[in-house]
């Protein structure tokens, strides 16, 4: 939470600001003989608001992951697994990364618009007690729009519909998912490292060009489970838009978009409870 207040502000002073978020993680394992299966929940939400109180709040960042993976192992190193993702965003974005429309800003995302998921039968490979690799050769993959006119707006790789006037709301994909996931702890377990680098490959449209979701969690120890997060997340794909700043103004604007890879950073503080 942060707010700051200004009164008859000396001229170049700034403005007021209102804003809050943070992360939120919570994960549930199950773990019986061979059998294994493991479930995860993460939110990051932030929004703050600047200037008088009529302007709208902006969204900083917004994105809801979840995901399950169950699995029984044949030895000590491999076993077969079922690995399921599902990713999209809590609440309502406008034009200018608004919650709000005041100037009939277009609605351009909301919850499940889009909405990815992944379903991906295939192999666990256990090298170290900190490293796993996963590979499924055919792993179906769907980029689902909820609402027609978010869809309609073509930056989320959906194929426009046969009639040639706007865009389908789903999009259905067949290829090969590899993941590896790296987990240790240094200095006396205060530092914790946790890693997942995730690719994927349509095999129906362009398979040279990877999908990359790289995660990357760095937790330093403080006192009694408070910590100080570092999170760095990389994502690409290779059909979705995203907001690229082509006239280097330092501001996304309305139809400035492209291929690009998204880079999120957040430097926080953390309290980690397990029952």
């Amino acid at each position: 939470f942060a707010q700051l207040a200004l009164i008859n502000p000396r001229f170049g002073s700034g403005d007021n600001r209102l804003g809050f978020g943070g992360l939120g993680n919570v994960f549930a394992n199950y773990k019986k003989g061979r059998i294994y299966w493991l479930n995860n929940a993460s939110l990051q939400l932030s929004i703050q608001k600047i200037g008088v109180s009529s302007n709208p709040f902006q969204k900083n960042l917004d994105r809801l992951v979840l995901t399950s993976k169950a699995g029984r192992k044949f030895n000590d190193k491999w076993a077969a697994a079922l690995d399921l993702g599902i990713e999209s965003q809590m609440t309502p974005t406008y034009e200018g990364n608004i919650l709000k429309a005041v100037n009939g800003e277009k609605l351009i995302a909301n919850f499940f618009s889009p909405a990815t998921i992944r379903v991906s039968p295939g192999i666990d490979y256990f090298a170290t007690p900190h490293l796993t690799f996963f590979m499924s050769p055919a792993s179906l993959k769907m980029i689902y729009i909820s609402n027609q006119a978010i869809a309609d707006l073509g930056t989320f790789g959906t194929e426009k519909n046969a009639n040639g006037i706007g865009y389908k709301k789903t999009d259905t994909q067949l290829g090969a998912t590899l993941k590896g996931i790296y987990t240790n702890k240094y200095f006396g377990d205060k530092l914790a490292i946790n890693s997942v680098l995730d690719l994927y490959s349509n095999y129906l449209r362009n398979p040279q060009n990877i999908d990359v979701n790289w995660h990357n969690d760095f937790s330093w120890n403080i006192w009694k489970g408070l910590a100080l997060n570092l999170v760095v997340d990389v994502l690409y794909d290779d059909d979705i838009f995203v907001q690229v700043d082509r006239n280097n103004n330092k501001v996304y604007e309305p139809g400035e978009q492209g291929k690009r890879a998204t880079i999120i950073q957040a430097l926080l503080i953390k309290y980690n409870l397990v029952f």
